[in-house]
């Protein structure tokens, strides 16, 4: 167990996502270890956050809905405070499927949300984060896919509600083109776009679960 006593000075965090009950959850996690952790709900409110805070690291996820991009509060804070640790906290196995074709900044340690087990695999990278360290997962439970980057980025326009008019116009390509990548997505996903629950549901939840990765 982590031994928050051991530690010679107080560390600070900043815990960004959009999920209200998750910040929470993660913010009151690492206060449980002896971390001053604050919280935030959007990119730009967790970069305020940070500016008051003066923290240690900053633990974030990426996909912020409306409210941002993870990877660009990652890479401000990458450029304006690079002594400051950074954590990615997501659901996704490949970053892409979040953030599309955004690098991350290098030196981020990466977590996946289903293989954090308890708080210690938190702790751990947060302390790796803050000293530069390696900071390795195990490979994901269950059921995983793997798809290609231009499947993935389909995948995250379909989890987003786009149609399939949309999905054609933010790729620039026709709509029976994407009808094909779709019917490929599917297969690659192991989905049956015959089945009587609709495939692009499926395919959504499957995005959410992080049961997605990217070759």
């Amino acid at each position: 167990m982590t031994d928050s006593s051991a530690r010679t000075r107080t560390l600070r965090a900043v815990v960004a996502d959009d999920d209200l009950f998750t910040a929470s959850m993660v913010a009151s996690a690492l206060r449980s270890t002896g971390i001053d952790a604050a919280q935030a709900t959007t990119a730009e409110d967790a970069w305020d956050t940070i500016a008051d805070v003066d923290p240690n690291a900053v633990v974030t996820d990426l996909d912020f809905g409306g409210g941002g991009s993870g990877a660009e509060l990652l890479w401000r804070v990458h450029r304006e405070l690079p002594w400051v640790g950074l954590v990615v906290l997501t659901s996704h196995l490949s970053p892409e499927l979040a953030v599309g074709d955004d690098v991350l900044p290098p030196n981020v340690v990466y977590l996946v949300k289903s293989q954090v087990k308890d708080v210690d695999v938190l702790v751990a990278a947060v302390d790796a984060a803050i000293v530069g360290g390696e900071h390795h997962t195990g490979e994901p439970e269950g059921d995983v896919r793997t798809v290609t980057r231009a499947q993935a980025e389909v995948l995250r326009l379909v989890a987003s509600g786009a149609s399939t008019r949309r999905i054609a116009a933010e790729r620039g390509t026709s709509v029976r083109a994407v009808e094909t990548m779709l019917a490929r997505l599917y297969s690659a996903l192991g989905v049956d776009a015959d089945e009587q629950a609709n495939p692009r549901v499926t395919a959504a939840r499957m995005w959410q679960q992080g049961r997605v990765r990217i070759r």
